[in-house]
């Protein structure tokens, strides 16, 4: 999964790449994101986790200096940390992957259309346009199943306890967006009311979203 994140953040950095246009498409997401879950930010129970799934899993250009940093230190990250620990950051750099290649391609359909900016009706063709629901499915469900292991994992002191000691070795050695992911994650599932109601909720509100866009409903979100 990092390589795939590796090579898809180098065809970000090649001249022919629509970046203005990745850029408003994401800042558009953020925003519907954002307004689709605005009940979960007004509280504050719920507020640290929707924040971590909008700025650490999707979280624009940000990404390409923590998983460099994850590059050089998986060696040490495979020694010391538990295979469930690793098994939910390949989960969480595959939502990565999957959301970054969608972008990318209807960064390339903005393009091609010659849109600079975003409005309902323009995102819902050229996420038509770009398709594949099974790699959409795949992405709803990878969020729900990221946040029920980051439930248990949130319960294990000693995987708490050794992500806290690494705070300032990690910063010491240059890695300390990669230590402040980690952390955010644990620490913002760790404060959560329902998880349950948190999950199921993210994941029920997306899928109808999506449904309704490939159905080719003019207002999917419910606004």
């Amino acid at each position: 999964m990092l390589a795939r994140n590796h090579h898809l953040a180098g065809l970000l950095d090649q001249p022919e790449f629509p970046l203005a246009e990745f850029e408003c498409l994401q800042s558009w997401q953020q925003a519907r994101l954002a307004r689709t879950f605005d009940d979960f930010i007004r509280q504050q129970p719920y507020r640290p986790a929707v924040t971590f799934f909008l700025t650490e899993i999707y979280g624009g250009l940000d990404f390409r200096e923590r998983d460099q940093d994850m590059g050089k230190v998986m060696p040490v990250m495979q020694r010391f940390l538990p295979d469930k620990v690793l098994y939910i950051m390949s989960e969480a750099f595959e939502l990565q992957a999957i959301s970054l290649e969608f972008d990318m391609e209807m960064a390339r359909q903005m393009k091609r259309r010659g849109l600079t900016e975003l409005d309902m009706s323009g995102y819902c063709d050229i996420y038509r346009a770009v398709g594949d629901q099974p790699a959409r499915e795949r992405q709803i469900l990878l969020i729900r199943k990221l946040g029920y292991d980051l439930e248990r994992l949130v319960d294990k002191p000693m995987v708490n306890m050794l992500v806290r000691l690494l705070r300032g070795p990690a910063h010491a050695a240059g890695f300390g967006k990669l230590q402040e992911f980690l952390e955010a994650g644990l620490g913002s599932f760790r404060a959560l009311g329902d998880i349950t109601y948190f999950n199921e909720t993210i994941h029920t509100r997306e899928w109808g979203a999506m449904e309704k866009l490939f159905a080719g409903t003019e207002q999917p979100f419910g606004w």
